[in-house]
This record gives C-alpha cells, structure tokens and sequence, in this order.
C-alpha cells in the first residue's frame, strides 16, 4: 500500500532518527535563527511591509531561545572532549593541544550562554553582568581560531603522507584534506560572524545571517549523513 511504502521508506525513517536528538534539533534551530535574521533584513531593503519583517525578527529571538536551552549543560560535553585530548599521549601535540584548548574555548562559551538564556527567561536581572555576550563571543572566537590551527595541522600532516602513501590509502587520506579544508571554510564564516559580534567588523545583518545560513547546512548536512538509517 502507499501508506506502507511512505511509512517505512528509508528516508522518512533515517529522519525520525535525525530528530530524535537533542544536538540536531538544537541545529535545526540555529539554522532557522541565521536564516531568520538573513530575511528580516533582505525584505526590509526590498521594501516589504514591516510586519512580515518584524515576524522574521521575532522568529529569530524565538530560535535563539530555544537553541540556548537546549544547548544547556553541553560544557559537560566539551569538558570531557578536552580531558580526553590531554590524557592523549600518543597523537599529534598540535592536535591534542588545539583540541583542548578548543573545548575548553566553547565550554566557556556555552556556559556564559547559558547565563545569557537564564537573563532571557528573567531568572537573572537583565541589567546585571552586560560583559557576558562580549566575554561568549570571545570564547567562541578563541575556539574557531583553534579550529582553524588544528585544521591546518590535520591538512599537512595528512598532505606528507600522502607523498608517501600506497595508492591504496590515498582514497581515504584525500578525504581527510578535503574535510580539512571544507573545515577552515566552516570556521573561516563563523569567524566573520564573531568578528562582527564584537564589532572588529561592522557587516550587515544580512551578510552575518547568509554566513551563519550557510554553515548551519554545513553541520545539518554531517550530522544527516552520520544518522544511520
């Protein structure tokens, strides 16, 4: 029947499984709050009625409430990631060392973005700590800038091995390179987005919404393609 073949098609299955987690949803959203803020501000240069602005406007605040929620008590995650890099005695230093400071870099920032939602939800005078979106910002920027050395790291070590690699394992270390730099691409546009959050830049709401659109499908698409089906 229709009904069974859209029931159990392996799409539609492997997209109950997507959703069916905390660190995808939580993506879905971030996805919705940049594209949100990219389209408030192109419809208001074209002119359109500022109601329809406004609602995009909104929809972003909402996202981006929804989004500190569930990313709460995910420094515990970063934690961890980064007392198993510095318990690694057998990789790379740089690795281990970009890796750790990384984690530690968005610990800190998921933990003053939680103060951010606490103030959000009134919990916490919104007038008290005014530094906490400054100091979250430059953890997260402390975190891409470790991202990218450690990119780079990962980029030459795997170009030198594959100078001496059989053809057999050339397949696998041109993926790694390629994910290299697919990666400093990624944290290259998150980068632009933080600089302007602390006003080193002063690009649009749009350019920060397109930047922020399209590295949100960047980590949608892996985190599709790592559900099982």
């Amino acid at each position: 029947m229709v009904a069974d073949t859209l029931i159990y098609h392996p799409t539609l299955s492997k997209f109950i499984k997507f959703i069916d987690s905390t660190p995808k949803r939580e993506k879905c959203f971030r996805l919705v709050a940049y594209l949100s803020r990219f389209l408030s501000y192109y419809l208001q240069r074209q002119g359109f009625p500022l109601e329809l602005v406004k609602k995009f406007a909104d929809l972003k605040q909402h996202a981006t409430f929804i989004r500190k929620g569930l990313r709460f008590l995910k420094p515990l995650n970063h934690l961890q990631a980064a007392s198993k890099a510095y318990d690694d005695k057998v990789g790379d230093c740089v690795l281990n060392t970009t890796t750790v400071i990384k984690n530690l870099a968005l610990a800190g920032y998921l933990t003053l973005d939680s103060i951010s939602w606490f103030k959000m939800m009134g919990l916490i005078d919104s007038k008290k700590y005014k530094l906490v979106p400054v100091w979250s910002a430059r953890f997260w920027l402390t975190a891409l800038v470790a991202g990218v050395f450690n990119s780079v790291r990962t980029y030459r070590i795997n170009t030198a091995k594959l100078a001496d690699s059989e053809k057999t394992d050339a397949n696998v270390l041109h993926k790694k390179i390629f994910d290299a730099k697919r990666k400093l691409v990624w944290d290259g546009l998150d980068i632009f987005i933080c600089l302007n959050l602390l006003n080193y830049l002063h690009f649009s709401e749009g350019d920060i919404g397109f930047a922020g659109t399209i590295t949100s499908i960047m980590g949608l698409r892996d985190l599709w393609n790592a559900t099982p089906v």
